[in-house]
């Protein structure tokens, strides 16, 4: 056993011990019986506050215009990625996939920053009015058609929740687990 004291702990390490001791504190409140972790909430919302300073930093350091390297690169391949999800959430859609609630809710997020970009990027007069026009008709329309499909199908999974449930149906280790064959379940209870 070492007879030297202890040494104090760094700002740095005191902070990432406390983290630690955190998560792991929300690991044994979750149990596995959430499909989401616990601890995902407060650390995308720590994640959220340290954006804070540095969107502050680039609204006051950014040029108000840059010249862009690989132009036609870059909005050509986000049109090939907005096609590839579109045609996956026509596709998940029609063969009623719960994966289509993803789908969708990706498709309209990057409709919206479509328009966004259409927009803030167009240059002179005519061009900045035809993307508010393409925003305003088209972009904007279709992503919240989007959000309304993946809405209308989070909310049947969540309406199928309490009769899976009733069934003994129930999240162990972030999965649904059947129940057990032995034991049959009436209104939530078991009766085996």
């Amino acid at each position: 056993m070492s007879t030297r004291l202890a040494q104090p702990l760094s700002p740095v390490a005191r902070c990432e011990t406390s983290v630690e001791n955190v998560v792991e504190r929300l690991r044994r409140l979750d149990g596995g019986t959430r499909v989401v972790p616990l601890w995902v909430a407060p650390a995308f919302l720590v994640i959220a506050v340290g954006l804070v300073p540095w969107i502050a930093w680039l609204f006051w350091s950014l040029p108000d215009e840059a010249t862009a390297a690989h132009w036609r690169l870059a909005w050509g391949g986000f049109d090939v990625g907005l096609s590839v999800v579109l045609a996956s959430t026509a596709l998940l859609v029609f063969r009623r996939s719960p994966f289509a609630e993803v789908s969708a809710a990706v498709t309209g997020t990057m409709l919206v920053c479509d328009a966004w970009f259409d927009v803030l990027t167009s240059r002179g007069t005519t061009n900045v009015v035809i993307a508010a026009v393409l925003a305003v008709v088209a972009e904007l329309p279709l992503a919240i058609f989007c959000f309304w499909i993946a809405r209308s199908v989070e909310r049947v999974i969540e309406d199928a929740r309490p009769h899976l449930l009733a069934q003994g149906f129930r999240i162990e280790h972030r999965r649904l687990v059947p129940p057990d064959p032995g034991r049959a379940t009436s209104g939530g209870r078991d009766t085996g």
